[in-house]
């Protein structure tokens, strides 16, 4: 016995189906002995005339009376679609059918269709071949639709017929046609980024950029063959009015088939503007505006290439060099040791590498299938996390500095510190783990590109990705231990690698300093204190080479030179001139370039590193700040310092990872352009120099 609960839809669907048979058999010959038919269908053209090779408009008008209702080209889950067959005279060319904006509405059964009330208009341009004959044309289309009111649902069926004259052509039915085009969906690209997510067979999802946040938004889906979707389910509107529209799929479908649908915005209780849009045959997200191919094998090499130089380069970055001198010094003390061991223990710290990647890359994949989105360097904007971090590199830096040693008791001692004393597997694992978590703030040159790449793309390609920059992070490593022979290069085992061993200490003692500014969040007052928390690290350095270096004078004259160099670094107020940066945000974007000015958009972090050196070295300096200036180039800054779901969908717009970023606004074009994450003098006084 069927359950009680399907009882009520399946007696539904069979009293539909028995409408419909029933009204099929009886045709139209019904109602055309009753005083007004439901629907009546015409056929309308926007000229009197054809002229040889001259496009012209014809199209369908629908007149719906009250209470019923006819189907868009989609109906919903069982509604069947209205169709326009044309007949046209031999050498005509018809384009695609222009519908009209139709309703959401909820049908008997409670599903969602997309329907007509009261009137409705499909047209199309019609383009007549050079020659002509002479005398009248016929121009014919037959039309079927689905009509449901007044608790039944009928079929309609007509065959259109408009006799045409050849000659010079006139304007008709002008107000019709100018009404429904502009009630039309527009075919440009919309002032809102559309992107798309078809790489489930379960669900598709529109996410929405841009928008006003007091606006409505409708989505009427075009599945492709024979999918039906089911009704659409709104997520939350964030501030800046972007939103997620999902639609499961109830029957057919499969990973990144080519959708289409018609978007439809409405702010307060004025008109309904509309754009046709579809999906671009890339897998995950792409914005609809550019239909581009899937990446080809070509492509999908150079990101990978990308990617290995990316990890190669990331060993040269300021955030990772402290650690490096934590392995060279391994590598020299154990010199002397068994290669076999060596080249173990160099593979145990790769493999360390390679486990904190091919995490990230799983946690991406992940976080994407809940549709979160993840950014590089995220470890940093998260308290808990960035306090973890602090806490792990201060106490590297105490055993350093040799205020505590490991010590176990019993026989595991005896045992564990001969590993420790060699430096265990376990620790260079960990050691190559705490490497790129700390190095991860850096975006290297080469890799923004890969990484902006990884977070929308599928997930083979994102462990691919993530892999090529462990494996170019990880060559020094292995070259050094695959050839222990080549550590002869390097000075020979001495007192001097405990100085070398504590001044790594002090180097780490920075990196807190540095972690602690970025945990207080930025701002005026935190990075005074984390200046004059430099330079009391310097002060310790200073007093540390007084306490162990017997030649008075040379440390003297070594003091005196870090003491004055940090306090230049560190204390010393500067010019005192900077760049007027405004807080960015897309309006004061727009609104800049709606009266012709060009905007410099400097995405940026407190905890990355190369960020503030393009600051310092590029953009910060005289001849920089006079060509902003000069030009009226409007200087906004976006800080990422911590989470900012505006800012990771900006950055995600323009394809970008993570910070740093930058793009250039130029008055009445659709989209910035993106200035690499290495900046140089001239490369920006180019672009200044084009602006011209």
């Amino acid at each position: 016995m069927a359950h009680p609960r399907l009882l009520s839809p399946l007696l539904c669907v069979c009293l539909l189906a028995i409408c419909c048979i029933t009204d099929v058999a009886a045709g139209e010959t019904q109602w055309e002995t009753a005083e007004v038919r439901p629907v009546i269908a015409t056929l309308a053209a926007d000229t009197t005339a054809i002229a040889p090779g001259k496009p012209f408009t014809v199209g369908v008008r629908f007149e719906i009376q009250p209470a019923w209702n006819i189907y868009w080209q989609f109906g919903g889950d069982i509604a069947k679609p209205t169709v326009i067959q044309w007949e046209l005279p031999e050498g005509f060319t018809a384009g695609p059918l222009q519908w009209s904006l139709p309703e959401a509405h909820q049908g008997a059964m409670g599903a969602v269709e997309y329907v007509y009330f009261q009137e409705a208009f499909v047209f199309a341009e019609i383009t007549p071949p050079a020659q002509l004959p002479t005398g009248p044309l016929d121009l014919k289309a037959k039309v079927s639709w689905q009509m449901c009111g007044k608790g039944t649902c009928q079929q309609g069926n007509a065959e259109l017929a408009s006799p045409m004259d050849t000659g010079e052509p006139k304007a008709a039915n002008a107000a019709l046609f100018s009404r429904w085009r502009n009630a039309s969906p527009k075919s440009a690209s919309p002032p809102f980024t559309v992107k798309w997510d078809r790489t489930s067979s379960s669900q598709f999802a529109l996410l929405l950029e841009g928008l006003p946040k007091e606006s409505s938004v409708e989505i009427f889906p075009l599945p492709p063959g024979e999918v039906k979707p089911g009704d659409p389910q709104a997520g939350p509107i964030a501030e800046n009015g972007t939103r997620m529209i999902t639609f499961p799929i109830k029957k057919g479908g499969g990973a990144n088939l080519p959708w289409r649908g018609v978007i439809a915005t409405r702010v307060g209780d004025g008109p309904r503007e509309s754009w046709a849009i579809q999906a671009n045959g890339a897998p995950v997200f792409d914005a609809t505006s550019a239909a581009s191919p899937a990446l080809p094998a070509k492509g999908l090499f150079t990101v990978l290439w990308s990617s290995f130089l990316g990890g190669l380069i990331l060993n040269l970055m300021p955030c990772v060099l402290p650690v490096i001198a934590l392995k060279i010094f391994g590598f020299v003390r154990q010199a002397g040791e068994e290669p076999r061991r060596v080249f173990r223990l160099g593979l145990a710290y790769i493999g360390g590498v390679f486990a904190f990647f091919l995490g990230l890359a799983a946690l991406t994949v992940a976080l994407k299938t809940f549709g979160i989105e993840l950014n590089w360097g995220f470890q940093f904007q998260n308290p808990i996390i960035l306090g973890g971090l602090i806490v792990l590199v201060f106490i590297f830096a105490l055993n350093l500095l040799g205020v505590f040693e490991v010590v176990l008791a019993g026989g595991a001692a005896s045992r564990l510190g001969e590993i420790a004393g060699r430096e265990g597997y376990s620790g260079a694992f960990l050691h190559g783990m705490f490497t790129t978590l700390l190095g991860a703030s850096c975006t290297a040159p080469f890799l923004g590109t890969a990484l902006g790449f990884a977070f929308v793309a599928p997930a083979p390609v994102v462990f691919a990705i993530f892999s090529s920059i462990a494996a170019g992070m990880s060559l020094p490593y292995f070259l050094l231990t695959a050839k222990p022979a080549w550590l002869c290069f390097l000075p020979k085992p001495g007192a001097w690698m405990e100085r070398l061993k504590q001044l790594t200490g002090f180097i780490m003692l920075g990196v807190v300093i540095w972690l602690l500014g970025v945990y207080g969040g930025g701002g005026e007052e935190i990075t005074r204190l984390t200046a004059l928390g430099g330079f009391l690290l310097v002060v310790a350095v200073a007093c540390w080479i007084y306490g162990f270096h017997e030649r008075r004078i040379v440390s003297w004259a070594i003091i005196a030179t870090l003491l004055g160099c940090g306090s230049y670094v560190f204390l010393w107020p500067g010019s005192g001139e900077h760049i007027a940066w405004e807080p960015w945000s897309e309006k004061r974007v727009l609104e800049a370039t709606a009266n012709g000015q060009t905007v410099f958009v400097d995405f940026t972090a407190t905890w990355c590193p190369t960020c503030h050196a393009n600051e310092n070295f590029v953009l910060e300096t005289s001849v920089v700040r006079t060509a902003l200036a000069q030009q009226n180039i409007l200087p906004l800054k976006a800080d990422f310092s911590k989470e900012d779901p505006v800012i990771l969908a900006e950055l995600h717009k323009y394809g970008q990872p993570g910070v740093p970023a930058y793009l250039l606004c130029r008055a009445g074009e659709a989209r910035c352009k993106v200035l690499p994450s290495i900046l140089t003098q001239s490369l920006i006084l180019d672009e200044i120099e084009q602006l011209k």
